[in-house]
């Protein structure tokens, strides 16, 4: 495992964990050289020193590198550090298609036709460049903040050539194919297999195909029959249902023969959903009634017997134990058949045998009926029998069926999670709480519903309920000891923004360097709070922290430096717009210093003062008064003081006694350039000011 902060090529930096596998670690990741977020595959330790594990770990690299789409979870970088083998791979933000299904219990057709195209076109993709996946499952397909559906992870990729069959299943079993299941030969069918059975998850909210074992779960996709999907979701349209129908076909050859052809299809559904468009290869007619000869049959009862149950075991070698979320299973290159289990074999060839025995006594019993050998009877009262009777059980089946009454599902937006479930029990309906961070919704109250408001369900359907449980938090991270850019950085991937910035001595800490932060490492903080640094000066011992003298004149300047603890080294001189004007403070080899910069005792300070030029030329302003009995605090007349003010000294100052309503011009002497002008009111009789106005002027 590695650490936070670890980095890999001095280029990719650690930033968390957030995922696990059989094989491999997946690492969230910042990549400094182009600054972007990315994940990172790492191989796990006990496997890094196994050249088997090793070369597959290369090839699921080598499988996705080649694969550019934008279905497809891109592959940036591969290599090897110190032992540790690791993949980058495209970072995406967002969650797998199995969270997905999970909150929401099923998707709508739309939702679910939308993705299964996207899915369907990185896989065309794939097979045109002659790979095969091999573990389709939604835990492997990734839905992005954006809505862009990609395939990941390739760990059990293979190149579909001659070379594609295996002694050992690959894939998940509750998505595996049966030709998978058997360890036999793969090829882009097994992909439309695997992508049916998601398909049908979506829309059902659960996989055709489940038991206690895998090896049960494996042995129905090999002989058992799925319940069609409409029967457990009434509103999916008829071609949809077909389309995975034929999908999930046992046979291969009865299956789409490309991708290309699937998506055609799945294209018509928004268009004609009950169109006649899906072909179900190999199907008979229900018309025609089969008779097998005694050769058929004894074909038949020698299949069950030895054959089917030999067939059967060529699973996996070990379907015990499923392949994790990142389809990592067992080497397919292992040219080792594994033992099969003797009980699991055992178990098998009696069901054969069991089920040759039933079905010859079936075919045995229908060739009787037809000569006479369990009673002839009459045909007609036969019928007529066969007829009541089927009536009858009609009829009982009619009075038992159960009363199923429809409600409209009620609005629970903005409802607290109290209120939502007493709006539901007040219709008869159950509610499934399901709790998720929201940044928009207050901690307690309904984010969304499904089935959605004004929907029909029946009376005692369960309603899942999506409660906010507020903006998503977590723990801040411990950034004592790093820089400020590499605060700043880690702060900002996890949502976070830098408040105030103060300065403190420290033994502990290097100069530069987090002492702390607030609030404090390991405190609940959300995204978009603010986390305030405090950064090391180094040492106290013999420092004196630099003060501000830029703008003040250069008296003030010298004195604020002594006063500090420093001294003053020198006073430059130079021509500027300002007359005693503090424009620079340097240390004696040049470099400036900055306010607050921390510095041994004594040290010289050289400052740079800013000086009028002394040719500049005399120019003359003429400024307008016109005053007011109020300027004058009521008084009908005073005196009006004018002023002009340019490069931080006084230009002219002059005075004269106007009456109020009166204009008055006033002669100003200053040179080019900007100033400001400060009229000073003050009434007859009076020596202080009623009222002062300034204005920004320039003279030309």
């Amino acid at each position: 495992m590695l650490a936070k902060g670890m980095y890999l090529a001095d280029r990719y930096e650690i930033i968390e964990q957030i995922g696990s596998g059989g094989m491999s670690d997946v690492y969230k990741a910042q990549c400094h050289k182009l600054n972007r977020l990315v994940a990172i595959k790492v191989l796990k330790k006990e496997f890094s020193q196994d050249a088997t594990f090793v070369k597959k770990f290369r090839v699921e690299a080598q499988s996705a590198a080649g694969l550019t789409h934008p279905n497809i979870v891109g592959v940036y970088d591969v290599g090897e550090e110190n032992g540790i083998h690791y993949i980058v791979m495209e970072l995406v933000q967002g969650i797998t298609l199995k969270n997905y299904i999970e909150m929401k219990g099923h998707l709508d057709v739309k939702e679910a036709l939308n993705i299964s195209v996207q899915i369907a076109n990185g896989l065309s993709i794939a097979h045109e460049n002659r790979i095969i996946h091999r573990d389709i499952k939604p835990q492997n397909i990734m839905i992005s903040r954006d809505g862009k559906v990609k395939v990941a992870d390739f760990g059990i990729a293979k190149m579909a050539d001659s070379t594609t069959v295996t002694t050992n299943a690959a894939g998940s079993v509750h998505y595996i194919s049966p030709e998978q299941a058997r360890g036999g030969y793969s090829d882009a069918k097994s992909d439309i297999y695997s992508l049916g059975i998601t398909m049908y998850e979506m829309l059902t909210g659960k996989v055709p195909f489940d038991g206690e074992t895998n090896v049960a779960v494996a042995l129905l996709h090999i002989q058992g029959e799925m319940i069609p999907p409409r029967q457990l979701n009434p509103e999916i349209p008829r071609s949809f249902e077909k389309i995975i129908l034929k999908c999930t076909q046992k046979k291969p050859e009865r299956r789409y023969s490309s991708a290309k052809e699937l998506i055609a299809d799945l294209k018509k559904v928004l268009t004609n959903p009950d169109g006649e468009y899906v072909i179900l290869p190999g199907m008979m007619s229900n018309d025609t009634t089969v008779v097998m000869s005694e050769d058929d049959l004894a074909t038949v009862n020698a299949a069950a017997a030895t054959g089917n149950a030999s067939r059967q075991t060529e699973f996996l070698g070990d379907l015990s134990e499923e392949p994790d979320d990142e389809g990592e299973g067992e080497d397919e290159d292992n040219e080792d058949d594994e033992e099969v289990s003797p009980a699991l074999e055992k178990v098998v060839k009696v069901l054969g045998i069991v089920g040759g025995i039933i079905l010859f006594a079936i075919i045995l019993f229908i060739i009787g009926k037809a000569v006479g050998l369990f009673g002839g009877g009459d045909e007609t009262d036969t019928t007529d029998a066969y007829e009541t009777t089927l009536s009858t059980e009609s009829e009982e089946e009619s009075e038992t069926e159960p009363v199923v009454t429809e409600v409209s599902v009620p609005d629970l937006s903005g409802k607290s999670r109290e209120a939502a479930k007493a709006a539901l029990e007040s219709e008869d309906l159950v509610m499934k709480a399901v709790e998720q961070s929201s940044d928009t919704i207050d901690a307690g109250y309904v984010i969304d519903q499904n089935p959605a408001a004004g929907k029909t369900a029946a009376k005692g359907d369960t309603v899942t309920v999506y409660i906010s449980t507020g903006k998503e938090t977590f723990t801040l991270d411990d950034l004592s000891g790093k820089t400020k850019e590499q605060a700043e950085t880690k702060l900002s991937v996890a949502g976070l923004t830098v408040g105030g910035v103060d300065y403190e001595y420290s033994d502990t800490f290097d100069e530069g360097r987090i002492i702390r932060t607030s609030p404090a490492a390991g405190s609940t903080v959300a995204k978009g709070d603010k986390v305030s640094l405090v950064i090391s000066q180094g040492a106290e011992s013999n420092l004196a922290k630099m003060p501000g003298v830029i703008g003040k004149s250069e008296a003030d300047a010298i004195a604020a430096i002594v006063n500090a603890g420093l001294t003053h080294g020198a006073t430059n001189y130079i021509e500027g717009n300002y007359n005693d004007y503090v424009a620079s403070a340097n240390l004696a080899d040049g470099s400036q210093v900055q306010e607050g910069k921390a510095l041994e005792q004594g040290t010289p300070i050289y400052i740079t003062v800013s000086q009028k030029a002394t040719t500049a030329a005399a120019v003359t302003y003429s400024y307008s008064v016109t005053p007011s009995t109020d300027d004058f605090g009521g008084a009908s007349s005073g005196t009006v003081r004018v002023i002009l003010q340019q490069n931080g000294e006084t230009k002219a100052d002059v005075s004269e006694t106007v009456n109020a309503g009166t204009k008055k011009t006033f002669t100003l002497t200053g040179v080019k350039g900007a100033g400001v002008v400060e009229v000073i009111f003050i009434p007859a009789g009076g020596t202080d000011s009623t009222n002062v106005k300034t204005e920004n002027v320039t003279l030309q």
